[in-house]
């Protein structure tokens, strides 16, 4: 990748490598660590940031990570998290060892840099079933070259990060319960603010990222009280309705019945935590194991607490890609049924979307990609900007020139290979000198944000703030990056309204 300066904003961060003054190895929480150093970025890869959620830990916050002797080696990614691959696949030719032992985190940095770095912490999607910071899409070698120290975690899927039973609340009592995947995050985020300055960052300026359910998990983050002061900035990236089921109790009573399905007698949790990793896998994994409402660390669903005014005051940059119903090819039948549950209502919406030319079947997906994610993020962004925060909001329609042909949008996720500046495997083969450019432009104003709260880069397009009297967006289209005012604001109103 070329390296790019983005002007006064962040001037200064390069300087000659000769005057680096850091080796590559660190002292962090645990030990000391020996890193890798690779076409001017130091990685240190694979740094457990909490004890091994395993055996008595399964089901349990994460405990503080047990010190190591000597130097440790920081040169290869740690293990994933127990996942249903087979169900849910990982990218083709992806392979690591999958383990309950998996609170891992990663991180780069320019080798060169002279002064504390801004820190972006990444918080991986998949729907709180699958995924991994440790994929290739999410390298952060060419977020470092622009000045950052990227860091990327791993926290418990599914039943492992998800779960409730009577017998774990009674064990419980008084702490935040079931949320482990959330607590997971929140351990990494401690770490970092821990641990940045001996990698190079800056723990005072922490930006977390994520998309799909990792920008769920950041909008839960932000609206969770035991979350306040753990970062300074947020991008939330397709983050969806981030709702929370309810209630807790009836939580609590599924999981019950699960492992009295497996043969576990009633709290009995010495016989819970023996189970196999695989029977808590229970695969094929389809179900969203999304956070719940503990009271805690989930006090509400994040559409009520964006509208109580209760989420984190912080910078809040976020928004949704154009062809977001490419989620229904998990999802088979969503479109019609969600016509059928709104009745009348969806008819009348729907008519919105039912232009020239558009089948019904195009228009009821489009309708259900704009319900599912562009509505919900444009109602969190108005939501922040009307208390006077500082909010961004793009919509993400480019498309890499060599696919253009056979896509008919930029679908969920695909945003993240211009965020990374590393194309995807699917868009590699036929990366243009303008899908570069694009990945440069918008990663650019990712590290302008994350540097000093506001993503706007001399240079290039200016990028609008979000108002309460302006409805702005920055547009990230086949013709590069166009503020609009106003984008979809008929069909949007009458979504919100039906979803109150």
């Amino acid at each position: 990748m070329h390296r790019t300066f983005l002007g006064a904003a962040l001037a200064g961060l390069f300087l000659p490598a000769a005057s680096f003054a850091q080796s590559l190895q660190a002292r962090v929480t645990g030990g000391a660590i020996e890193g890798v150093s690779t076409a001017g970025v130091d990685a240190f890869l694979g740094m457990p940031f909490a004890a091994a959620p395993v055996g008595e830990l399964r089901w349990r916050p994460p405990q503080p990570v047990a010190a190591w002797p000597g130097v440790r080696p920081a040169r290869a990614v740690g293990n994933d998290c127990v996942q249903d691959s087979a169900s849910n696949p990982l990218p083709p030719g992806y392979q690591n060892a999958a383990s309950e032992d998996c609170l891992y985190l990663n991180a780069w940095r320019p080798a060169g840099a002279s002064k504390p770095l801004p820190v972006m912490v990444w918080i991986h999607g998949g729907a709180f079933i699958m995924g991994s910071g440790s994929l290739p899409i999410y390298d952060g070698s060419a977020l470092a070259r622009k000045g950052v120290l990227l860091v990327t975690l791993n926290y418990r899927l599914g039943r492992f990060g998800t779960y409730a039973h009577p017998a774990l609340s009674a064990e419980q009592r008084g702490a935040p319960l079931a949320n482990y995947g959330l607590m997971d995050q929140m351990a990494a985020l401690r770490w970092v603010r821990a641990n940045a300055a001996a990698l190079g960052g800056d723990p005072k300026n922490v930006t977390v990222f994520g998309e799909s359910g990792g920008a769920s998990s950041v909008n839960f983050l932000l609206t969770s009280p035991l979350a306040r002061g753990l970062f300074d900035k947020a991008i939330s990236q397709s983050g969806g309705a981030s709702n929370a089921p309810a209630p807790f109790a009836a939580f609590e009573a599924t999981g019950q019945a699960w492992a009295r399905s497996k043969g576990v007698p009633d709290g009995d949790l010495a016989a819970l935590r023996a189970l196999p990793a695989a029977t808590v896998l229970d695969a094929p994994v389809r179900a969203v194991a999304a956070p719940v409402l503990d009271g805690q660390l989930v006090v509400h669903d994040t559409a009520t607490a964006f509208r109580l005014g209760t989420a984190a005051p912080v910078p809040y940059l976020t928004g949704a890609n154009d062809y977001e119903q490419s989620l229904m090819k998990w999802m088979p039948g969503a479109g019609p049924a969600m016509l059928q549950k709104m009745g009348a209502t969806g008819e009348r919406i729907l008519a919105e979307y039912l232009t020239s030319g558009v089948t019904r079947e195009d228009a009821t997906g489009r309708m259900w990609g704009e319900m599912a994610m562009v509505e919900p993020t444009r109602r969190r962004a108005k939501f922040q900007a009307a208390r006077g925060v500082p909010v961004w909001l793009y919509r993400y329609s480019y498309v890499p020139e060599a696919l253009r042909a056979t896509v008919p949008g930029a679908g969920h996720d695909n945003e993240m290979e211009m965020v990374f500046a590393t194309p995807s495997a699917r868009a590699r083969p036929g990366w243009s000198a303008n899908d570069q450019k694009m990945a440069e432009m918008v990663s650019n104003y990712w590290v302008a944000f994350a540097s000093t709260g506001n993503p706007n880069v001399a240079g290039q397009p200016a990028w609008p703030q979000l108002t309460p009297q302006q409805d702005h967006l920055l547009e990230f289209s086949k013709t590069g990056a166009v503020p609009v005012t106003g984008f979809g604001r008929t069909r949007l109103d009458l979504l919100e309204a039906a979803n109150p």
